[in-house]
């Protein structure tokens, strides 16, 4: 009987915890990318020891798996993970991923080693009972309004916030919110001691979308101030100007708005216009006045009228660097807060966003290229045989910076093959295929071609190899399998 009564109070509590567990339905989803990348010359010098792009091969992973806990229809929980991204047989896929892989061949059984698991996303969604108005509060992607690109060019990543979303009608809504993506004192875990003054970053932002059939428009506003001990100074590369260093916090605020128009149906016209600037605030005891502030414009139109493909055309252009910055303080660049995961045109130099990482070191992600504009045509999701679609690009790319910006001793930011003066310019070529295996599963091709004409004279005042070398074209070739569920 003692047996039969512990077993049935083991049986009580199994039985409470699976009721305890369906108190929130949990839904699961993630994507599971495998890459190959083969690519020469992806940072457009022709030889000599800084080539360390010219014929290299690599895979890459990244495993991501979300979980929502659901309460009921106004109230979840969010958790997003992530494993790598890195190559393999190396760091996270490396002999012994998961666990320490010592000092030979055979990994050590029982070590914690390189296989962490990173957290992406991990916030409350609710509403307030009663009412329309949401709020997210904790670790999520902050993205301002985009309508082209496939995302902002100004914010676009994973930060602490906290927002707030209702509608004022029924075509109108508020949206702002609160974020911190920095905080150096020493109450976080990672910190022994406490930095002290300037050691966080603040960011306020709001939005205004606007929807009426067949129209949209979101205006949006952001302000952002960073200590000079924060971690997010005016030394890196979204911030940089010609008086910038480590030692400055910065003050700044963007806006624009965001546009999209399907009235004129099969036409579909997107456009969006971002303006920044930043002041940098001397904290640290650097007496250098400067910032930086600038402009992006785009506009696209696709026509949406063939079943078989979507004719795209387009034109972006992003205010560039004026002439010998030794004269002025400031940047002529548009200031980008983060690294934007999203934002890219054609699918080489400004990124892909079908691969984790589809460029080179110098190239991709808009913030290290700001500077530049760009005119190109595509043809989307081309589609002739059941589950196989292509996607072609051509795109004229040519840099908006004054050439006399890198006689400047100070210059930051400004790497051969990313940073465009007005004296370069890139020609790219893209064709991408897709296979559909699965619902779920889908393997990828892209290709890519570039025909570079960088300017020798100009890079040589920054090393002697641009003068020596010069600049040759790039190529990629990358194979991906995808798996998204």
């Amino acid at each position: 009987m003692k047996k039969l009564s512990i077993f049935a109070i083991l049986a009580l509590l199994v039985l409470g915890l699976a009721g305890a567990a369906q108190a929130a339905d949990i839904k699961a989803s993630g994507k599971w990318q495998i890459n190959a990348n083969f690519r020469e010359n992806n940072d457009f010098l022709g030889g000599g020891a800084k080539n360390s792009e010219e014929n290299s091969m690599n895979i890459e992973q990244r495993m991501r798996v979300a979980f929502q806990f659901i309460a009921n229809e106004n109230l979840k929980g969010v958790l997003d993970l992530q494993i790598g991204s890195n190559n393999w047989g190396n760091g996270l896929y490396q002999i012994g991923a998961g666990r320490s892989a010592g000092t030979n061949a055979a990994p050590t059984a029982n070590s914690a080693g390189n296989g962490n698991i990173m957290l992406r996303k991990g916030y409350v969604d609710f509403k307030w009972p009663g009412t329309a108005v949401n709020f997210l509060v904790g670790y999520q992607t902050i993205s301002l309004p985009a309508a082209f690109g496939g995302g902002s060019a100004i914010l676009d990543d994973q930060v602490a916030a906290a927002v707030v979303s209702t509608p004022l009608t029924d075509n109108i809504k508020l949206l702002a919110g609160y974020a911190r993506p920095s905080d150096m004192n020493g109450a976080g875990a990672t910190q022994t001691t406490t930095i002290g003054s300037g050691a966080s970053a603040d960011v306020l932002f709001a939005a205004l979308p606007i929807d009426f059939k067949g129209y949209n428009i979101t205006p949006f506003a952001a302000y952002m101030n960073a200590g000079y001990q924060s971690g997010v100074g005016s030394s890196l590369a979204g911030f940089a100007g010609p008086n910038s260093s480590t030692q400055n916090g910065l003050k700044g605020y963007w806006g624009g708005a965001a546009f999209t128009m399907t009235a004129f149906n099969p036409f579909k016209v997107m456009a969006d216009f971002n303006y920044g600037k930043v002041s940098y605030n001397n904290g640290g005891g650097n007496a250098a006045d400067g910032g930086r502030s600038g402009f992006l414009f785009d506009v696209a139109v696709d026509y949406t009228g063939l079943s078989m493909m979507t004719p795209s055309a387009f034109f972006v252009y992003s205010s560039g660097e004026g002439g010998n910055s030794t004269e002025k303080d400031s940047s002529g660049r548009m200031p980008v807060i983060a690294n934007p995961q999203n934002w890219a045109v054609g699918s080489f130099f400004f990124g892909d966003r079908d691969f984790i990482n589809g460029f080179g070191t110098n190239s991709g992600y808009v913030r290290n290229v700001m500077g530049f504009w760009t005119a190109g045509v595509s043809l989307k999701d081309i589609k002739l045989v059941d589950k196989l679609s292509h996607t072609a690009h051509l795109l004229y790319i040519k840099g908006t910076n004054d050439a006399d910006y890198l006689k400047d001793t100070n210059v930051r930011a400004a790497s051969y093959g990313g940073f465009l003066t007005t004296k370069d310019s890139l020609w790219e070529l893209d064709f991408n295929t897709k296979y559909q295996i699965y619902d779920e599963l889908s393997v990828h091709l892209n290709l890519g071609y570039i025909n570079a004409d960088i300017d020798k004279d100009t890079w040589a005042v920054r090393d002697a190899d641009f003068r020596t070398y010069g600049s040759k074209d790039a190529y990629r070739a990358a194979l991906a399998l995808n798996y998204t569920f």
